[in-house]
Parts: structure tokens; sequence; C-alpha cells
């Protein structure tokens, strides 16, 4: 279903939300105070705009308020970051996205009332150590309260074993699907047997997915 959103903040951040939105066949408004960034990206969103996004008349008057989301995606200037997410907030509909610089800077957002704080840079760096430090985890997402999904390229030691074999109910983990080449399944019957190149998606905490690793099962 098509939506309708606004990104203010058109930097490298805020562009690629833009952009992507977009691709995903949403209407999407993006407004900058740098005419270059606004230029750059004219055509690949609905509509962009040179306006300062800390006037309220002047989000209103580009309807921002019947936006079913607003991502603030404002990188340097911490002062404009707070006013256009306290002004946008204030509207009744949209959901509020903000980009946070830093931990105080996160405190103050979630104190304003925003729907979701984001550290882009912070999380890309998680991401990249935990890409260098276990190569074998080809993605993970955290869901809150220390659990985490992960997808990891299946071990050789796990071939020719059962999923049953290997206990995961009693180690706190859960198996939600198997990728082999163009074959998904999900969820796979606990008798399914590990081939050569099978990606697995499990869910558990941080600590029970690691306890996998001595096993040689994965490597996390």
């Amino acid at each position: 279903m098509k939506r309708t959103f606004t990104v203010i903040g058109l930097g490298a951040f805020g562009s690629t939300v833009a952009r992507e939105l977009a691709r995903l066949g949403n209407d999407v408004l993006g407004i900058d105070l740098d005419p270059e960034h606004v230029n750059a990206i004219a055509d690949d969103i609905t509509q962009a705009v040179v306006a300062d996004a800390r006037n309220e008349d002047t989000l209103r008057d580009l309807g921002v308020h019947d936006s079913d989301a607003v991502v603030v995606a404002i990188g340097e200037d911490l002062e404009a970051n707070i006013l256009v997410t306290l002004t946008v907030k204030n509207m009744p509909k949209p959901e509020v996205w903000a980009k946070a610089l830093n931990h105080n800077h996160h405190r103050i957002l979630h104190k304003l009332g925003a729907d979701h704080i984001v550290h882009p840079e912070h999380e890309m760096g998680l991401r990249l150590a935990h890409a260098m430090m276990y190569p074998e985890v080809l993605d993970y997402i955290s869901l809150g309260h220390d659990l985490f999904t992960v997808e990891v390229r299946a071990s050789e030691k796990l071939v020719g074993q059962s999923i049953a074999s290997l206990g995961l109910d009693g180690r706190g983990v859960q198996m939600l699907m198997v990728k082999h080449q163009r074959e998904i399944l999900t969820p796979p019957s606990i008798d399914y047997v590990f081939r050569v190149g099978d990606q697995l998606v499990m869910v558990g905490t941080l600590d029970n997915l690691r306890n996998l690793s001595p096993l040689s099962l994965i490597h996390i």
C-alpha cells in the first residue's frame, strides 16, 4: 500500500532513506536548506524542496502534517534537529523517526516523544565490527531485550546432521529458516539434514547464540 513520507535533511543518510522509500512505491517529500542536496535527489522522489524546516508554517504549507511518517535526518545542526522533531511531534498524524547524533541527543529526542530514534553511524560501526570479527554472520537484527535474529553460513561440521540432533530448544535457540540456493524452508522440519552452502536464520539471546560456537556448529 502506497504511503506518504517526508524526509527532512537530505544528506547521505536522509537521501538514502528517501530514495529507498520512493523505490518501494511511496510518495516522498524531501526537504533541505541546501539546494545542491535538493537538486541531487529531485528526479528520484516525488517532490524535493529547498525550505527551512524549522518554520512550522512552512512545514504545514508543504503538507508535512498529512504525512504518514516523518524522518528527521538533520545530521549537523543539533538545534535544528531538536526543533524540527518537536514541531513535527506536535502534529497529530505523522509518526516521527529522528536521527540521534549521540547518547545525550538520544535522551533529548526521547523526552520530546520521538516514536523511533536511530543512530546510523553507531549502528553501522557495530555492524562493521561484527562483520570483521564474525565473517560467518551474514546479517543480524536486534529485536530488543537481548534477543537477536542472525543469518549465518552453516559450518562444515553441520553438513550431514539434522536440526533435531542439535538440541536447539534446550539451548534456547530457534531455527526460523534454512536457505539453500533458491530453496527456502520456513520453518524447516526438525528432520532436515544440513547441506553444503546452507544459510541458517536463528533467533535467541546473544549468549545462547554464542554458546553454539564452541560446538563448531556456527561461528558467532
